[in-house]
């Protein structure tokens, strides 16, 4: 009998193609955004999972942070972040690994007539372990050029490219805020993200950072370490807050002065903001889903009008209620489910359409829960604006039935 009212929904649905497409189009439409949201989303959150596995999750970043929204008011009262300290957490915590404090400034570099302004990173030979880059020509930043100052430079690979160094650009010269350095390597190239590039900065020795920017900036440091033991992740934090706080003379009542962040918690705070867009999506196109539903019911008490006569017959040659019932219900649930099915497909052709055409978009990404959800979706909505008709033609009389024109 299931099989048999499916074939009838089915035989109804194709009898009228045009009214049964207009019917399905809001359940279609409201799947369809509901999907291309979630896949776009998606597939931003992978990138970011993506990177943060290059990296590891056993990564520390500590940096100077205040909670505040005026930002002349942070820069008035800029919290600061040492070297002093970032040598005293390398001497007091022994499960510390690859420690290594950064600087960076906005700068202006030259080269043949050419001027660009990039990020330039004061580091330590340890930069690119704990960020998973590596040079691809020539060699990186040693513990020599650190020592001595030597003004050296790395490149990101869109310096290259547009002040047009050439394929060799190891040995040449460039000008950082007008001060000389001597190409030594350049960075394996990692694309696009979100439209900003990834390889448009230089790195430097720290101390040559320091002779460059003034010694004021060895004030202002990021650092980044490694946790040699994942289990001591929370225990390293929380002896780095305690050391820090101590050392600035932070009292109890008061928020701390720095920020430490894990590349666990990155994920986290994304997965987070992630999940509140897709709800507030969600709900906005709950109401196209509200208003396919209540198309479907209107289509199906027309159904049930023109086909009231047949109704009485099913009746007379003996169908139950519950069969009668269970025959509308399930062509309402059919429609609101062929349309959740295209609407799917629409969906994840949108979604990589528009990853595809938005520059340095991440690829789009459908995971499985978001197509249940769909279907979950179209079929709840079949079976909230069915009920109503399929009740209407379960209750009607035979006699009456079988009278009407």
């Amino acid at each position: 009998m299931f099989i048999e009212n499916i074939l009838l929904a089915l035989n109804s649905i194709i009898s009228n193609k045009m009214r049964s497409f207009l019917t399905t189009l809001g359940i279609l439409i409201g799947v369809a955004s509901i999907i291309t949201v979630v896949a776009l989303i998606q597939g931003i959150f992978a990138s970011i999972d993506q990177q943060v596995q290059q990296l590891g999750s056993n990564i520390i970043t500590i940096e100077p942070h205040v909670e505040t929204r005026n930002l002349a008011d942070y820069m008035n009262n800029r919290p600061e972040l040492t070297l002093s300290d970032a040598d005293t957490l390398k001497r007091s915590i022994s499960g510390i690994t690859d420690l290594a404090p950064i600087i960076f400034q906005s700068s202006q570099i030259k080269s043949s007539g050419k001027t660009r302004v990039s990020l330039v990173y004061g580091v330590h030979p340890q930069y690119q372990d704990i960020n998973g880059q590596y040079v691809e020509q020539g060699r990186f930043i040693t513990d020599l050029d650190l020592e001595y100052h030597r003004k050296v430079v790395v490149l990101g690979q869109e310096i290259v490219k547009s002040m047009k160094l050439g394929e060799d650009p190891i040995g040449k010269s460039i000008l950082i805020r007008n001060v000389p350095f001597k190409i030594v390597g350049i960075m394996e190239k990692r694309g696009s993200f979100f439209g900003q590039s990834q390889d448009n900065f230089a790195l430097i020795p720290l101390s040559s950072a320091l002779d460059l920017y003034g010694r004021i900036a060895g004030h202002f440091v990021y650092i980044q370490f490694r946790v040699a033991d994942m289990k001591q992740l929370d225990n390293v934090k929380q002896q780095c807050a305690v050391i820090l706080r101590r050392r600035h003379k932070i009292p109890d009542n008061k928020p701390d002065d720095f920020k430490i962040s894990t590349q666990e918690d990155i994920v986290e705070m994304f997965s987070k903001v992630s999940n509140v867009i897709t709800a507030i999506v969600s709900g906005i196109v709950g109401i196209s889903l509200l208003v396919g539903g209540i198309g479907i019911m209107n289509i199906m008490l027309v159904t049930v009008t023109e086909r009231t006569r047949e109704i009485g017959i099913r009746k007379a040659v003996g169908a139950t209620r519950k069969n009668i019932l269970s025959q509308f219900l399930i062509e309402a649930v059919t429609l609101s489910f062929l349309g959740g099915a295209f609407g799917i497909l629409l969906g994840m052709g949108l979604g990589n359409l528009a990853a595809h055409l938005i520059p340095h978009f991440p690829p789009a990404h459908t995971p499985l829960w978001a197509i249940f959800l769909g279907f979950g979706f179209s079929t709840g909505v079949g079976i909230l604006f069915g009920v109503y008709p399929a009740g209407k033609a379960a209750n009607l009389n035979p006699i009456d039935a079988l009278r009407h024109e």
